[in-house]
C-alpha cells in the first residue's frame, strides 16, 4: 500500500508541557500574590500613618509609625513616615537624627528635613535643603517663604528681600509678602523701602489683622520707619493706632520721640512716663525723662528717673553722659571725671559696635562678617549653626587668632573670645 510520507505528531507530549508551564506560572503567581499580600498586610500602620499625616494628625501618624518600626526597626519608609510626623509636632532635634541617618528618598523628605533644621535653628542646612527642594519644585510658596526667612537669618538681606518678592509673586498673598519684605528692608536700615512695604500691607490688610506679627507690632514698626525718616506727625498717628490695640512700653517711648519732634515737651514726657508705668525697668524712657528734667534745671526729678540705671551706665554711653551732667551740675568735679571716663570708654566701644554691624550688614559673605555672625550665633546658644558658618570660613582665616580662638569656643562650648580682634576698617 502506498502513501504519502509525514512526522507522526505527539499531541499527548505537547499537552503535558503546556499544563507543566501554566502550573509553575500558577505558582509563582500564588507565591507573588501572598507575598504581596503579606506585604500588604504588614505594611497597614505605613498606610494609615501616610493618611492621618495627610489629614492634620501628625501625633496619630507618629503612633502608626513607631508601630511599624516595632517589628521592622530599620524600615527606611517607616523612618521617613516617622521623621515626617516628628517635624509636624515640632520636634525638629529627633527628625533631624533620622534624616541624618537614612537620608532623603523623595521631594518630601527634602522639605521635611529642611523643616527640621528650621526648628533647630540650623540655618545654614536648612537653606541648603530648602535650595535643592525649590529646584525640584519652583512654584512651592511655603519653602520659598522659610528660604527667604532662613537667608535673612544667615544675613543675606538682599537676598531675603529678592526671594520674599518672589514668594509675593507666586503664594498671591501680597500683603503677608509685603509685610515679610518690609521686615527685610527695616533690618537693612533702608527705612524708605521698608515704610513703602508697611504702606502696601495696611492697604491691603487696614487692621493689620492674620499676618506674620501681631497688628499692634506691625503698627509700632511702620511708625518707626515714618520716624526714621522724619515724619514725626505719619508716625505719631500710627504710634496711637498701636497703642489703641495694645499699649506696650516700646510704642509710648516712640510716641514721645515723635511728639518731641513736634516740639510738644509736655506730651513727650506723658508718654514716656506712661512707658516707665508700663515697663519700670526700660532705659530709653528713663534718660529721655532725665533729659527733659536737666533741660529743666530739675537734679533731683533727674537723679529719680536715672536712679535705677547705674548698672546699666558702665555698659551705656548715652547713660554715663546723663550722670556726666548731673555731676556738672552739682559742681562735682570728682564725679565728672569718673563718669566721662565711662561714658568716654562706653562711647568708644559703642561706636565700634555700630561699625561692625555696618560692615556685617553691607557684606555679609565676607568672611569676616561671617566669623562675627558666628560669634553672635554662639552667645546666643545656637553652637551649631556657629560652627557651621566657621566650617563655611576659607582656609586663609585658618591662622586668624580671632577665629581660631572662637572655633575653639564653640568646639568647647565655652567662653567667646572679644569682638576686639575683629577688624572694622578692612574687609
Amino acid at each position: 500500500m502506498s502513501g504519502s510520507a509525514h512526522t507522526p505528531t505527539k499531541p499527548h507530549r505537547t499537552t503535558r508541557g503546556l499544563r507543566l508551564a501554566v502550573g509553575v506560572f500558577l505558582a509563582i503567581a500564588t507565591a507573588l500574590g501572598i507575598v504581596w499580600g503579606i506585604e500588604r498586610w504588614q505594611s497597614w500602620p505605613l498606610r494609615q500613618g501616610e493618611t492621618a499625616l495627610a489629614a492634620g494628625d501628625p501625633a496619630r501618624a507618629e503612633a502608626f509609625a513607631g508601630f511599624y518600626l516595632e517589628g521592622h526597626p530599620a524600615d527606611p519608609r517607616g523612618l521617613s513616615l516617622q521623621a515626617r510626623a516628628l517635624v509636624a509636632l515640632g520636634r525638629g532635634q529627633e527628625a533631624v537624627a533620622i534624616y541624618e541617618e537614612i537620608g532623603a528618598a523623595s521631594a518630601d523628605d527634602v522639605h521635611a528635613w529642611a523643616a527640621a533644621y528650621l526648628l533647630t535653628e540650623s540655618w545654614s542646612r536648612a537653606s541648603h535643603l530648602l535650595e535643592q527642594f525649590l529646584r525640584m519644585q519652583p512654584e512651592n510658596a511655603d519653602a520659598t517663604y522659610e528660604l527667604a526667612t532662613c537667608t535673612a537669618r544667615l544675613g543675606q538681606l538682599k537676598q531675603a528681600i529678592e526671594i520674599a518678592e518672589r514668594y509675593t509673586e507666586i503664594s498671591g498673598m501680597t500683603a503677608q509678602g509685603s509685610l515679610l519684605q518690609a521686615i527685610f528692608h527695616q533690618d537693612l536700615g533702608d527705612s524708605a523701602s521698608a515704610a513703602a512695604a508697611y504702606e502696601r500691607v495696611l492697604e491691603l490688610s487696614p487692621d493689620a489683622a492674620d499676618l506674620q506679627l501681631p497688628p499692634h507690632d506691625i503698627l509700632l514698626q511702620y511708625g518707626n520707619t515714618l520716624l526714621d525718616q522724619g515724619d514725626a506727625a505719619a508716625a505719631m498717628a500710627q504710634f496711637q493706632r498701636s497703642i489703641a490695640v495694645a499699649p506696650t512700653g516700646e510704642a509710648f517711648f516712640r510716641l514721645g520721640r515723635a511728639a518731641a519732634q513736634l516740639g510738644d515737651q509736655e506730651a513727650a514726657c506723658e508718654a514716656w512716663e506712661q512707658a516707665v508705668a508700663i515697663q519700670p525697668t526700660s532705659v530709653s524712657p528713663r534718660e529721655a525723662l532725665a533729659e527733659a528734667a536737666l533741660g529743666n534745671g530739675d537734679i533731683p526729678a533727674a537723679q529719680e528717673w536715672l536712679a535705677p540705671l547705674t548698672n546699666v551706665a558702665g555698659e551705656r554711653a548715652e547713660t554715663a553722659y546723663l550722670f556726666q551732667r548731673i555731676a556738672a551740675s552739682q559742681d562735682d568735679q570728682e564725679a565728672f571725671a569718673r563718669w566721662k571716663a565711662i561714658a568716654d570708654t562706653a562711647r568708644e566701644r559703642q561706636q565700634r559696635e555700630r561699625l561692625i554691624e555696618q560692615f556685617v550688614i553691607a557684606a555679609p559673605t565676607n568672611p569676616w562678617a561671617m566669623a562675627v555672625r558666628a560669634h553672635r550665633f554662639a552667645a546666643a546658644g545656637n553652637w551649631q549653626q556657629a560652627g557651621d558658618l566657621l566650617e563655611g570660613l576659607p582656609s586663609s582665616f585658618d591662622e586668624e587668632p580671632f577665629v581660631q580662638d572662637l572655633q575653639a569656643a564653640v568646639e568647647a562650648q565655652g567662653p567667646l573670645p572679644s569682638l576686639d580682634a575683629v577688624p572694622v576698617n578692612e574687609p
